[in-house]
């Protein structure tokens, strides 16, 4: 009897071990890549070649490496296989009045590699959305180029979508290129022009990362240029964003995401309705050189604003707005009509504060009712260089502390915060008991007024 408990026992667990490891998988599968990266190791030596010369539409049912020529005048290539396949296209020309020009319905992944001037057109509606539509994981690479023209979408994996290299030519009616559950991009060369979204991640459940690492980026839109529904991680690369400014009804940001946003070099030329660079969460930049004019915010974080390094140049209704804005280095250049840097209560993760601890921060204000630092909170300076050029130089509602570093207002060099806030703290003034820059990070207190008459976006 013993023996017949114990077996059931053992037959229970591994039970529960296989179906743990489906769950598991299943829940990994083509999404779990946080290194978010699909990594083209397949053994392509080893599989199965096919020669395919395009005539009309074709179907490919089975794994293996296809080098593909020819043209389709109006139909779609098709694959639908459980192996991995890899696409050579070479000089391909594929044009669909009625769906996708490429159909990925089924793959356990596509690879296609770019030879030559390859071109894809497609008609497509709401639930084949794109004109390279790939159901699973999708990796594009090569040295060739893909133009694609779509009524709707130019490509997208309803999984993870990497690219590495190629040449892109996108006009769509609507979104560019979207990953779901992550888009990486890698390397190559890219122009967009796009009624929606020119880059996108779409999963908004727990995924949906979007990392970029070098490239060059020639983007015109009527939505956002770069935009990621979680993390936007962006290394090195040329960005150019323009967003169209007839279609104000539209988010038009330049960079956006839900989470958080990195900028570690790289060169941004972004000229926007909306803002620049934008994150529901917060941002960090670390290096790179960013030209931005914005008819809006250049840069705003509903939570903290960090800039280590870097060369800044911003032009906008606000320059640098955050809950909580720490600048450490880096060369900063602020024309702005409204105020320069602005820390407002857009997030109860940190009190509204302003602290410079280095770099060389410049800010010209326009005439009228503008501030060059204004903070719902705190300014600290401990360091750095802060020249500005206005009728108001400091507005704050908290306290104000000078500890190192030069202040030059309107020529004159000073160690004074002067307080334009009828009621202000002063030098040392309105916070309790003398509060310390230590605080910096703690959620706002309830004295301080909400958002401080800003715009919340």
């Amino acid at each position: 009897m013993k023996k017949i408990i114990l077996g059931v026992i053992l037959l229970i667990m591994i039970g529960g071990l296989l179906t743990s490891s489906y769950f598991i998988a299943k829940g990994n599968k083509g999404s779990n890549i946080t290194a978010s990266k699909i990594v083209d190791n397949v053994n392509w030596e080893n599989a199965e070649s096919f020669d395919l010369t395009l005539t009309k539409s074709t179907s490919i049912t089975k794994g293996g490496v296809y080098t593909i020529t020819g043209s389709i005048s109006d139909g779609e290539l098709l694959i639908n296989t459980n192996d991995e396949v890899k696409l050579i296209l070479n000089n391909v020309t594929i044009k669909n009045s009625n769906g996708p020009a490429i159909y990925i319905e089924n793959s356990k992944c596509t690879y296609i590699e770019l030879v030559g001037e390859n071109v894809i057109e497609g008609i497509v509606n709401e639930e084949l959305d794109s004109v390279l539509k790939s159901q699973d994981d999708l990796y594009l690479s090569g040295d060739g180029s893909l133009k694609v023209i779509s009524n709707l979408d130019g490509i997208s994996s309803s999984d993870n979508l990497t690219i590495n290299g190629g040449t892109y030519i996108i006009e769509t009616e609507d979104d560019g290129i979207k990953g779901k559950d992550s888009l990486v991009i890698e390397n190559g060369n890219f122009t967009i022009n796009s009624s929606g979204d020119a880059i996108k991640t779409t999963n908004e459940e727990e995924l949906g990362n979007l990392s970029i690492e070098n490239g060059t980026f020639n983007i015109t839109t009527d939505g956002d240029g770069i935009v990621s529904v979680n993390s936007l991680e962006i290394k090195n690369g040329e960005y150019t964003i323009k967003t169209n400014k007839s279609n104000s009804n539209n988010s038009q940001k330049g960079l956006k995401a839900e989470g958080n946003l990195t900028i570690d070099g790289g060169t941004y030329t972004i000229n926007t309705n909306d803002d620049g660079i934008h994150s529901n969460s917060d941002i960090t930049i670390n290096n790179g050189k960013i030209t931005i004019t914005s008819n809006d915010d250049s840069i705003h974080a509903d939570g903290k604003l960090e800039i280590n390094d870097g060369t800044i140049d911003l032009n906008a209704h606000e320059g640098l707005e955050a809950t909580f804005v720490k600048i450490n280095g880096g060369i900063i250049n602020i024309t702005a009509s409204d105020d320069g840097i602005n820390a407002g209560n857009k997030s109860n993760n940190y009190a509204p504060t302003i602290e410079i601890n280095g770099g060389n921060i410049t800010i010209n204000m326009g005439q009228g009712d503008t501030d060059g630092i204004d903070s719902n909170g705190n300014i600290y300076i401990n360091g750095g260089t802060v020249n500005i050029t206005g009728q108001s130089p400091f507005d704050y509602d908290g306290e104000a502390k000078y500890t190192a570093g030069t202040i030059i207002v309107n020529g004159q060099t000073t160690n004074t915060i002067t307080n334009q806030m009828m009621g202000g703290g002063g030098m040392n003034g309105g916070m309790p008991n003398g509060q310390t820059s230590n605080g910096n990070e703690q959620a706002p207190n309830s004295n301080q007024r909400p958002n401080g008459g800003n715009r919340r976006r």
